[in-house]
């Protein structure tokens, strides 16, 4: 009976341990996408950054209201790539993977970059929260987007 319940607790241990090597790998994975986010946005390459959102995004906007589709996400990142001043520098503060594997949700923050209303260079920074779904072939994609600017908090 002994060595029975030692190979059932090592069985234990050893699917405990993958597991938790799989939520690393998924963490690691949600940082390394959103890394490449950011830079196809500084890229201003719109079709390449679409390929990013997972299918039905919801967006929060500061300054808008909430995007419910896809088309009226592209069109809003759109417009901000068409400012020559709009640039980003953010930073992926924490990731957090569902138990199943299949979702992950993040926060962190962002200093932007931009045209101002009277025409000048303007800076603004903001905290956000998105939720990723993994995709089927493994890959990670952000299903929902929110930010408040640091002085809307």
């Amino acid at each position: 009976m002994t060595k029975l319940i030692r190979r059932l607790f090592a069985a234990f241990l050893f699917l405990m341990a993958g597991l938790s090597l799989a939520a690393e790998s998924d963490e690691r994975a949600v940082h390394k996408t959103y890394k490449a986010w950011v830079g196809v946005t500084n890229r201003k390459d719109i079709e390449k950054w679409s390929t990013f959102l997972a299918m039905n995004p919801y967006f929060f906007p500061a300054d808008s209201t909430p995007l419910s589709n896809t088309e009226e996400i592209i069109d809003y990142y759109a417009r901000s790539f068409s400012d020559p001043m709009f640039l980003l520098d953010c930073r992926q503060e924490h990731v957090e993977v569902s138990e199943s594997g299949s979702m992950a949700w993040s926060r962190g923050s962002c200093n932007a970059t931009f045209t101002g209303p009277d025409g000048e260079k303007a800076n603004g920074t903001s905290r956000w929260f998105k939720v990723w779904i993994k995709q089927s072939d493994g890959s990670w994609r952000c299903r929902v987007n929110s930010w408040r600017n640091v002085d809307q908090l």
